[in-house]
C-alpha cells in the first residue's frame, strides 16, 4: 500500500513540475495507457495522480476526450481567488483566535521562517519550496478553525499551484515584503486581535494579488 502510494505521488509531482514549467502544454493530451509505459507502471497509480492533478485544476478530464492540461490561469483567474479567499480567510478570525494553540503559533513562524530564509529562481523548481510552504501557512491557519466544512472547502480552492503556474519564469515577487506581512498576521493570532487578524489579512490578500499583476506585467 505505502510503495503503490509513493509511485502514485512520484508521478503526481513529476506531471505537476512539466505542467507548471510548460513542458506539458495547455491542450496537452494525458493518457494512461502513454503515461503507463513512460514510466513503466501499471495505470492506478497513473490514474491516481491524474485525478489528483484535476482536483488541482492542473489539467482537466472531458468527456470522452480524457485528461488534457488546463489552460494557464490569466489576471482574471488570479482576481476570482482573490475574491474566495476574501470571503474565507478574514471571516474566520473568531474561531482561528479561539482555538489556535501556542504550539501552532510557533510552527506559522517556523513556517514563515523557512520561507523568508530560501533563495528562490524563476523556474518552478527554484521556488516549488515557496508554493507548498505558503500553502501550508495558509492550510495551517484555516486548520485552526476545527470546523471540518470550512477546512475542506477552503482546500478545494488550490489556488497554490495555479499562482505557480502564473509565475513561471518570474519567480517569486517581493519574498521579505509577503514575509513580513505574514509575521503581521502571526502577531495579531498571537494577540487575540480579532479586528487586527482580520485587517491584516485582508490586506495581505489585495497586496498579494496587486503584487503578482504588476510583478506580471513589469509595472
Amino acid at each position: 500500500m505505502l510503495q503503490h502510494e509513493s509511485i502514485s505521488h512520484k508521478v503526481y509531482e513529476l506531471l505537476k513540475q512539466e505542467i507548471i514549467s510548460n513542458q506539458l502544454e495547455p491542450g496537452a493530451r494525458l493518457i494512461v495507457n502513454t503515461l503507463s509505459k513512460r514510466f513503466g507502471i501499471s495505470g492506478i497509480p497513473v490514474r491516481e495522480a491524474l485525478f489528483r492533478l484535476a482536483a488541482e485544476k492542473l489539467i482537466v478530464l472531458e468527456h470522452n476526450k480524457g485528461f488534457r492540461v488546463a489552460p494557464k490561469p490569466d489576471a482574471q483567474d488570479i482576481y476570482q481567488w482573490q475574491q474566495a479567499r476574501l470571503l474565507i480567510e478574514p471571516e474566520i478570525a473568531e474561531m482561528v483566535l479561539k482555538n489556535i494553540t501556542r504550539a501552532e503559533i510557533i510552527h506559522l513562524r517556523e513556517l514563515n521562517q523557512a520561507m523568508r530564509s530560501q533563495q528562490y529562481g524563476p523556474r518552478y523548481e527554484q521556488y516549488s519550496s515557496f508554493i507548498n510552504l505558503n500553502a501550508e501557512f495558509h492550510n495551517y491557519i484555516v486548520q485552526a478553525t476545527r470546523n471540518d466544512l470550512i477546512i475542506e472547502m477552503y482546500r478545494t480552492l488550490n489556488y497554490g499551484p495555479q499562482v505557480g503556474r502564473f509565475h513561471e519564469s518570474r519567480g517569486v515577487p517581493d519574498i521579505n515584503l509577503l514575509c513580513d506581512e505574514h509575521d503581521e498576521i502571526i502577531n495579531t493570532i498571537e494577540s487575540a486581535d480579532v479586528e487586527g487578524y482580520r485587517q491584516r489579512s485582508r490586506d495581505h490578500i489585495i497586496l498579494g494579488f496587486d503584487r503578482q499583476i504588476s510583478y506580471s506585467t513589469g509595472h
